[in-house]
């Protein structure tokens, strides 16, 4: 990966490939995770420059220069990655050398990002208050209506039991109570530090000239920023004791538990590739014990699942079920991770799992977006892993690496949600 800095805290990385007839323009926005608040400003603020700009004041003509692109998609988004906090601009439009527009099509995408990263629809220090108005109500919509996933609703209790510091308890959204409390002020100030403060990653992928896209940014007012300290990864203490909740309501007819397990192992730890088999054998893989022992064996469970989180340690599960076997399920899943301890799984098992992530693996360099996620994680880490590195280290795990691995795994918390007993 080569990386180019444009300016101090602003760095480009040009992946020229042929594979795709598009290319993908992304723009990335990282902050340190720490206001609870400004997660919520920096959230209304994809929302605010998704649907307008100066140049593009409404929905409608933004909608309709992406059409002019030869039907581009222009997205926005915020996510969190261990202790950081990103607002990403992404477009995808077809390869201009597919439809004979190579030196006007590229030109026009990039004046259209421009316009509509930094030229937002704003008037003496705040947003279009029409605008405003709208689109903070249709973030607090989509923050009210977590309620009505209720495995995301699960998932979101399970990270406030678990986290001890305020910002990794909440999603990268940000809350509905925080949304409601901004302002147009407020947000344009959020939009003010982010483009002052934040470091900027920019990735161009697809049949593109490293120089005519280093040409093309010379129009952006891209500004130099001092180098902020970001922290991709996140770890925290043993707790000594368990927390758990139960929440009831009216409108479920089965239940979904969720735990989180602790993982202590440093996010530079070699041994993170044993993590990643032992997560698999437990419950991230259809030959995992979690679901032919518990779902197709046991039939305990309609779903369940485990997920190693590699940016904060945990592994978390979650299972829907009926609300008589939460108890029989949870002792169940505890045997699972005792029998991983003991060793009592198949070499055949292992091998076919490891196999299984090596697969999917390579299958995902095939894809732009998961290409453009790698390299967006190797300039925030400063880690790259190359494929070959990547599969020999999952295939040299062993048997014994990975039960003396699931020793270390320690239960934090439960968060269980049930159906209301009806009278």
């Amino acid at each position: 990966m080569k990386k180019i800095q444009l300016k101090d805290g602003v760095n480009l990385v040009v992946q020229p490939t042929t594979q795709f007839k598009t290319v993908h323009i992304a723009v990335d926005f990282a902050a340190p995770l720490l206001q609870v608040e400004n997660i919520a400003a920096r959230s209304l603020l994809t929302y605010l420059t998704a649907v307008s700009a100066k140049q593009y004041p409404s929905q409608q003509k933004v909608a309709q220069k992406t059409i002019d692109l030869y039907g581009a998609q222009y997205q926005t988004d915020v996510l969190r990655f261990g202790q950081t906090h990103h607002v990403r601009y992404t477009l995808q439009m077809p390869a201009p050398t597919y439809i004979g527009e190579e030196s006007n099509l590229l030109h026009e995408a990039f004046a259209f990002l421009r316009d509509m990263i930094f030229d937002p629809f704003v008037s003496d220090g705040h947003f279009d208050q029409a605008t405003f108005a709208k689109e903070k109500q249709s973030l607090m919509n989509e923050l009210d209506s977590l309620t009505d996933d209720k495995q995301r609703y699960a998932m979101s209790k399970l990270r406030e039991l678990t986290y001890d510091i305020p910002a990794m308890t909440i999603s990268s959204a940000g809350r509905g109570s925080d949304v409601e409390m901004l302002t147009s002020e407020i947000v344009y100030q959020a939009y003010q530090d982010m483009m002052t403060k934040d470091t900027m990653n920019i990735i161009v992928y697809g049949d593109v000239d490293e120089q005519r896209v280093v040409s093309e940014l010379k129009a952006w007012p891209l500004l130099a920023r001092q180098e902020q300290p970001l922290q991709p990864f996140y770890r925290q203490a043993l707790q000594s004791v368990i927390h758990e909740e139960t929440d009831r309501q009216v409108d479920i007819n089965q239940a979904i538990m969720t735990i989180a397990y602790r993982l202590a192992i440093a996010p530079d730890d070699p041994r993170r590739f044993v993590a990643l088999v032992l997560n698999a054998l437990f419950g991230g893989s259809p030959l995992s014990k979690l679901f032919t022992n518990i779902r197709e064996k046991a039939s305990l469970a309609y779903s369940i699942y485990s997920r190693w989180q590699h940016d904060t340690g945990f592994i978390t599960v979650a299972a829907g079920l009926d609300a008589d076997k939460v108890s029989q399920t949870d002792t169940m899943i505890q045997a699972q991770i005792t029998a991983i301890q003991a060793g009592d799984f198949s070499e055949e098992t292992l091998s076919a799992i490891k196999a299984s992530l090596v697969n999917d693996y390579l299958s995902q360099q095939d894809t732009p977006s998961s290409e453009m996620g790698l390299i967006f994680s190797r300039l925030l880490t400063n880690r790259e892993t190359t494929v070959d590195e990547w599969t020999d280290a999952v295939n040299a795990v062993t048997s014994a690496d990975v039960a003396k691995m699931a020793r270390e795994v320690v239960i934090q918390s439960r968060f269980t949600l049930m159906p209301e007993v009806q009278e």
